[in-house]
């Protein structure tokens, strides 16, 4: 039986795009609403990222991949990548992950706000020993961290590409490891970040890493 999988979307939204009324939120409310009725959809978790609000993060728990695939490979896609591109200003990035049974996305995603952390290393790069660093980082700041609210990650299924990572600084493929820490509030996270035990325990996460992006989105679930 294939592994459950939840999707990665980042997609980039029109300037001033609203979700919540007029034209685009009847046409995001549409694309939510056949995603839902999708087989082999499970839950998924929506909301603006907090330091680039048009940029819209979609992450959707699934049966496993297939059961994606079998979606975007149905007749009901078509209609549904045409309304979804009305509200978007550039082309979506997506890809999936296989997060421990134990350790959902909907648990930090249940936070107030969630940090979203993406680590790129390069392709041949041996990830045994940042999965342990993962497990080390996870128990630190667990017993370290006000307002932490839980984390969980997973290496892309996909292989990624990222800017600087090609020959003579050009994009090139790379590993990549999404993780999502809940947390109280932003200024929870970032108070966080100055204490003594997480410049101890960042290190961790930074052993091998070429390149890290971060973000906070309150997430809304559907």
């Amino acid at each position: 039986m294939p592994p459950q999988a939840t999707e990665i979307a980042t997609l980039p939204l029109i300037a001033g795009a609203k979700l919540d009324s007029g034209d685009i939120g009847k046409l995001w409310d549409d694309a939510l609403n056949t995603i839902a009725k999708t087989p082999g959809y499970q839950k998924m978790f929506w909301g603006r990222q907090v330091e680039h609000p048009d940029v819209l993060q979609l992450c959707i728990d699934w049966d496993s991949i297939e059961a994606h695939q079998a979606f975007m490979a149905s007749p009901a896609y078509g209609p549904f990548g045409q309304g979804l591109g009305k509200i978007l200003g550039g082309p979506p990035n997506l890809y999936h992950i296989n997060l421990p049974p134990s350790s959902p996305f909907s648990g930090p995603a249940a936070a107030p706000v969630t940090e979203l952390v993406s680590l790129y290393f390069p392709p041949d790069f041996a990830t045994e020993e940042f999965d342990l660093n993962w497990i080390k980082f996870q128990g630190l700041i667990q017993n370290s961290a006000e307002g932490y609210h839980g984390s969980t990650g997973a290496w892309s299924v996909e292989e990624a590409t990222y800017k600087g990572m090609g020959k003579d600084g050009a994009e090139g493929p790379a590993k990549l490891f999404f993780a999502s820490i809940g947390w109280d509030s932003v200024d929870a996270h970032m108070k966080y970040r100055e204490t003594d035990a997480f410049k101890d325990a960042i290190p961790l996460l930074r052993q091998g890493c070429s390149a890290i992006e971060m973000y906070h989105v309150k997430f809304a679930t559907y």
